[in-house]
């Protein structure tokens, strides 16, 4: 795992695993209450909790937001919340009532879009974006860097640096149009109506590179293009 700051005290945590078409990342917020924005896998474990070592001890953490209960979103929870006797998973309220309470080693904090946390320097508010892509799904937002933990929005494909300011809209596109992983239309519409009117500065995406400049032209190629409903692709076979 390699370990890269993206904006002030925040990191990218990134893996890449060998034959998969994106890489994965989460984000370590180093603060006086210190986040994980997701976990990465549970396979994936040793190598993360020693990329985390690199900037915080992981017994401080004290919050791991969980944008929506998937492997590579949440796998490797309860081994972060057992080395952080004070860490509470954090999650939209259809997780908590449907998943994490039973999942999690302790109960979750369920978020709506009133909610804040302070870490101390970082204030983290949310989104609730559901269908985009699970039915759970929230997204976290740092008002003190504007920088949005975008989860399964803004994918590019392939191992990327750890920022960007290039458009990568295209690749981006063809990611999508491969795996549809939106089901709809109306609730890709609702949630980039959300993003917008934060005017985030930094897109924190879990596969490809922190977006770091042309942030109008990711959110306007998700509008202009259609990229939900169903697609013929079969994970086993690749394509």
């Amino acid at each position: 795992a390699t370990v890269a700051e993206v904006a002030p005290a925040i990191h990218r945590v990134n893996h890449v695993v060998p034959d998969v078409p994106v890489t994965f990342s989460f984000f370590v917020i180093d603060d006086e209450a210190p986040a994980l924005v997701q976990t990465g896998f549970g396979r994936c474990f040793d190598e993360s909790v020693e990329a985390v070592r690199r900037v915080i001890d992981p017994a401080r953490l004290r919050y791991i937001v969980v944008p929506h209960f998937e492997g590579d979103e949440c796998g490797a929870l309860n081994r972060f919340l057992a080395l952080a006797p004070h860490a509470q998973a954090v999650c939209s309220p259809i997780g908590a009532y449907t998943t994490l309470a039973d999942f999690a080693l302790r109960e979750p904090l369920a978020v709506d879009e009133t909610s804040v946390l302070d870490l101390g320097q970082h204030r983290l508010r949310f989104l609730l974006t559901p269908y985009v892509h699970q039915w759970d799904s929230l997204l976290a937002f740092d008002e003190t860097t504007g920088t949005l933990f975008s989860s399964d929005l803004f994918i590019q494909p392939g191992p990327q640096p750890p920022t960007t300011d290039r458009d990568l809209t295209e690749e981006m596109l063809l990611v999508y149009r491969t795996i549809g992983i939106f089901p709809s239309r109306a609730h890709l519409n609702a949630a980039l109506d959300k993003i917008e009117a934060l005017a985030p500065r930094t897109l924190a995406c879990h596969h490809g590179s922190v977006v770091s400049g042309q942030i109008p032209a990711y959110l306007r190629a998700l509008r202009e293009h259609d990229v939900t409903g169903l697609t013929a692709w079969n994970p086993m076979r690749g394509a």
